[in-house]
């Protein structure tokens, strides 16, 4: 009776992760640590460990001008270097080395990407941003372009087959 009780506790246990991780589109770090143990059997398989895809380049263009910098394709979100926006597109960028935060600012609006042991919290003018979060990558500062669409009102265009953005301020009209 408690082997058959553990049992239906156990699988919908799983049946409930599952969908979790399905709702938020997320993979389960260990697929293997999660699941009941079997009745019959007196070893378990060896975890599984799953590598992640490597970033793609994406081009980026401003106003449909080609920029001299490429973004990345990261789990699905495109990531655009900090300093191409300060460089390319003028917006004003800060570093306090004190608190280990880069600042994008725009006309009345703030991007904070505060450094610390736990990763890199984002805030869009003074307010948690929890969307996909700014990542170093190769010593580089990359934020989601989406942090950008929510924090400064930028539109984009997407072309899938030739891995480029497009993006301006709102209100510009974009092929």
């Amino acid at each position: 009776m408690l082997n058959t009780k553990y049992l239906q506790n156990s699988i919908l246990l799983m049946a409930g992760i599952l969908l979790l991780c399905t709702i938020c589109n997320v993979q389960p770090a260990n697929a293997a640590s999660t699941s009941a143990p079997a009745a019959s059997s007196t070893t378990t398989a060896p975890p599984t460990t799953s590598t992640p895809a490597a970033p793609r380049e994406v081009k980026l263009e401003w106003n449909g001008t080609r920029l001299p910098q490429n973004g990345l394709l990261v789990n699905g979100n495109t990531m655009i270097p900090i300093v191409l926006l300060r460089d390319s597109i003028g917006v004003t960028l800060r570093y306090e080395a004190a608190v280990k935060t880069y600042t994008l600012l725009q006309n009345d609006d703030q991007i904070d990407m505060i450094t610390g042991a736990s990763g890199i919290t984002v805030r869009l003018n003074n307010h948690q941003w929890n969307g996909p979060s700014a990542q170093i990558i190769k010593g580089r500062m990359y934020v989601p372009f989406s942090v950008l669409r929510d924090g400064f009102g930028y539109q984009s265009s997407w072309n899938a087959s030739q891995l480029t953005l497009n993006f301006a301020k709102k209100g510009i009209f974009l092929e």
